[in-house]
């Protein structure tokens, strides 16, 4: 019997040293994903990994012959190689690790939506809305209603998963709690711990009052000021995280589906320029004075879409 400790053949397991360790999957995720060569300060950026981590892990992955180097000194590029024999086989796995979860959620709504009395808002939270949850750790979904409707609501939404066989589906288990405004102002971590949204209006719109008892925006002029300062974060964040446009794109599309007609004509505008402007053209619009991009302010549609990465980087951002 071979030793645990004796070299296996790399021409024949290349993934053992592919996908060695955590780092290595970070670093192979976001230079897949973004599909573009990165330099060392941006993949430190992107995996909070240490800097000393990623040089390492880069140094392995040149090493095994899957990524290669660009330029040099400060210019210096990380790629993955495009002809590498396992290129095309890694962009499925991550597809596929990425889809896995997209389905989840898109089935959560749909579920959702076959309700015959809908909740308010509905949304996960806990663990893996903060993407530190492990295997087995449950999927916590909170259901906002009234008092006297969304224990029922819950219910039928419960029946819903288990007659479709939703947990073993997907491999997880789901912990429904069904919530009213009052309990939500009573446990606020339920939203500013982390959320993903599912369905209905965001949950935070509800929590809007309690502002009244902190200093409250004293002018138009001071609203305007904070907002921009919120859209200039957003548009620094868009330029190193532009895989965030896509998805708010999706994101949107599903907001345009269930909402009313005032809210869905900002949100089409939205969608309009996320998927025609560039980047510089999106910047300065969204850093400009105009009538039209002061409003929109308003209704900035990126936060539901965020990785917890891509929210902590923003609220540093925005610091």
């Amino acid at each position: 019997m071979k030793g645990a400790s004796q070299q296996i053949s790399s021409l024949r397991y290349p993934l053992n040293t592919i996908l060695g360790s955590k780092g290595h999957i970070l670093i192979i995720r976001e230079l897949l994903e973004t599909g573009q060569p990165m330099n060392h300060s941006e993949l430190i950026d992107r995996t909070n990994l240490s800097r000393q981590g990623v040089y390492d892990v880069v140094e392995r992955l040149v090493e095994n012959g899957l990524v290669t180097y660009s330029g040099s000194g400060r210019r210096q590029l990380v790629e993955v190689r495009k002809n590498h024999p396992l290129h095309e086989v890694l962009i499925q796995l991550f597809k596929s690790e990425k889809g896995r979860f997209e389905s989840l959620t898109e089935t959560l709504r749909t579920e959702i939506n076959a309700l015959e009395h809908k909740p308010e808002s509905a949304w996960i939270f806990g663990k893996a809305a903060q993407g530190v949850d492990e295997y087995g750790d449950p999927l916590q979904i909170a259901l906002l209603g009234k008092l006297k409707s969304i224990d029922s609501v819950t219910n039928r939404f419960r029946e819903r998963l288990i007659r479709n066989k939703l947990e073993p589906a997907f491999d997880v288990t789901i912990d429904l709690r069904g919530i009213t405004v009052a309990d939500l102002e009573a446990r606020p971590s339920l939203t500013k711990q982390g959320m993903i949204h599912l369905w209905g209006v965001d949950p935070v719109i509800f929590l809007n009052h309690q502002n009244d008892q902190s200093p409250a925006v004293t002018s138009h002029k001071d609203h305007d000021e904070k907002t921009l300062k919120e859209s200039k974060a957003w548009t620094e964040l868009l330029k190193t995280h532009p895989e965030i446009i896509p998805r708010t794109v999706t994101w949107l599309n599903r907001q345009i589906e269930a909402t009313g007609s005032g809210e869905k004509m900002e949100w089409l505008e939205w969608k309009n320029l996320l998927e025609n402007c560039s980047y510089q053209r999106l910047k300065k619009f969204m850093e400009s004075d105009s009538e039209r991009s002061v409003r929109l302010r308003q209704s900035l549609p990126f936060w539901m879409v965020l990785a917890e990465n891509e929210r902590t980087k923003f609220e540093q951002l925005i610091r």
